[in-house]
């Protein structure tokens, strides 16, 4: 995963343990090489800048304070050694004189000024990667939830649908209302009656906008029914409006004609206190319409409104989310209803008001747990970098983001990007990542202007303004 790869703490273990062996290694190779190539100037005296900053410099920056302490400090005993070794007779006076102690000193003092700064990149991103990983497990967590809401079982009536039927049977068939997703529902609603009934024809209708709304319907050779009924249908009123079932006497009905609406049994909430739609039953078989028949469908219809009333409540909870439960940014969807806000009231007061668009290179190529480490990662960056009143939103497109900075010109929309992209950019050198197509952070921004006329002209805008981004000094 990208946390593994985000996280030096590997390798800064490993170089408590081999950074003196490079240190040694690499000053003992100069001295090789200046004993064999230039031996007229022994220990590089005359060289400027000195070779041992070599040393110093990488170790330093590769592995924290103490290794940068340690490489400093052996560079410049060793240059101390050659430094004596090449002034004979030498008296009190000079091993004082700044000449000769102040490259050791500097050597010593850089290696421990650079080592602290690698480490406080350390200790940055081991901040980071600890909030990384509370954020993975929340993530965790709730789709651990979510999975447990899926599986949770509807409420079974035990009821024995006739003797024909044991209750083992009716078990399994009603394993398809075990889900959250209203059609899957209507349909296994539909799939019981023509099973156990023998239905031929049957229809769900829900009571919505003030009108009855088909939902779903099984049909033999009758064309499909009307899509919307209004709320004086009968009987589906009378059963919406009373709760209970309604059937129309057989014995009054021609045999070969059943196109009518045979059995109508309202869909109750959970609570039983109110009706959400009707199932009605159109043509079935003339001997099993009977009493056990009508109480059957009763019986399916109750299980229809308790699925049912879990599904449209996790629908409708899901579609009130404006918040992506990954990056713990606001979701696309909410994004043009907020920026429309902003937009008027930018507008309406004569405010400043910017878009900035970013874009995470190679995204997409990356496997879905990198992804997702990555999303959260490059979010928790993104925010850093921002106030309070700006708004972060993932783009429909992955692996991009889109802020909104209220009261903020063009150029301050800039300097922002130029900051992210910076903290970018040392995000990825510190986790090794040194692609080429993973350093440039792709950046647009485009800023309302008195003739922008909508908030689409202002998308459309940073859109087109999309592009590598180039961090200034």
């Amino acid at each position: 995963m990208a946390v593994t790869r985000l996280n030096p703490k590997a390798e800064s273990g490993k170089g408590r343990l081999i950074y003196i062996v490079e240190t040694l290694l690499g000053l003992m190779l100069i001295t090789v090489l200046n004993v064999l190539l230039f031996k007229t100037d022994i220990g590089f005296m005359k060289v400027q800048p000195h070779p041992y900053w070599i040393v110093v410099i990488l170790i330093a920056v590769r592995y924290g304070f103490f290794p940068g302490f340690f490489a400093g400090f052996m560079s410049g005993m060793l240059y101390l050694l050659f430094k004596t070794a090449t002034i004979p007779d030498i008296s009190l006076l000079e091993l004082h004189s700044i000449e000769l102690w102040g490259p050791p000193l500097l050597f010593w003092v850089t290696g421990m000024a650079l080592g602290e700064i690698r480490q406080g990149h350390m200790r940055e991103l081991d901040a980071v990667q600890t909030t990384l990983k509370e954020s993975l497990q929340v993530a965790d967590e709730q789709k651990r939830e979510l999975q447990t809401l899926e599986q949770a079982k509807v409420e079974m009536d035990t009821r024995i649908f006739s003797q024909e039927h044991t209750l083992s049977t009716i078990y399994e068939a009603a394993q398809a209302l075990r889900t959250l997703d209203a059609d899957s529902i209507y349909m296994a609603i539909l799939d019981l009656l023509r099973q156990y009934l023998d239905v031929e024809e049957c229809s769900i209708y829900i009571m919505e906008n003030n009108s009855f709304q088909l939902k779903a319907s099984k049909r033999t050779t009758s064309p499909r029914p009307k899509g919307i009924l209004g709320p004086e249908t009968e009987p589906l009123y009378t059963v919406y409006k009373e709760r209970k079932a309604v059937t129309i006497d057989a014995a009054l009905r021609n045999e070969s004609d059943n196109a009518g609406m045979l059995i109508a049994a309202p869909v109750l909430s959970s609570s039983g206190l109110e009706a959400v739609g009707v199932l009605v039953v159109e043509r079935m078989p003339f001997l099993k319409f009977n009493p056990a028949s009508i109480r059957m469908v009763e019986l399916i219809a109750d299980w229809c409104g308790a699925s049912l009333e879990n599904a449209l409540l996790h629908r409708s909870t899901k579609e009130k989310l404006i918040t992506d439960e990954i990056a713990d940014v606001y979701n696309y969807k909410y994004l043009r209803r907020r920026l429309n806000e902003e937009f008027q009231r930018a507008k309406r007061y004569g405010l400043e008001l910017s878009l900035i668009h970013l874009e995470i290179p190679g995204f997409t190529e990356r496997i879905p747990e990198e992804q997702q480490a990555t999303l959260i990662a490059f979010a928790a960056v993104v925010q850093s970098h921002l106030r309070n009143i700006d708004l972060v939103f993932l783009h429909e497109q992955p692996g991009a983001f889109v802020v909104v900075l209220p009261t903020t010109p063009l150029q301050g929309a800039k300097v922002v990007v130029n900051n992210i992209a910076r903290a970018y950019q040392a995000l990825v050198i510190m986790s090794f990542e040194l692609e080429a197509n993973l350093m440039a952070l792709r950046v647009g921004t485009a800023a309302m202007t008195a003739a922008t006329n909508d908030m689409d002209e202002l998308l459309a805008a940073v859109t087109e303004d999309i592009h590598d981004a180039v961090i200034a000094a």
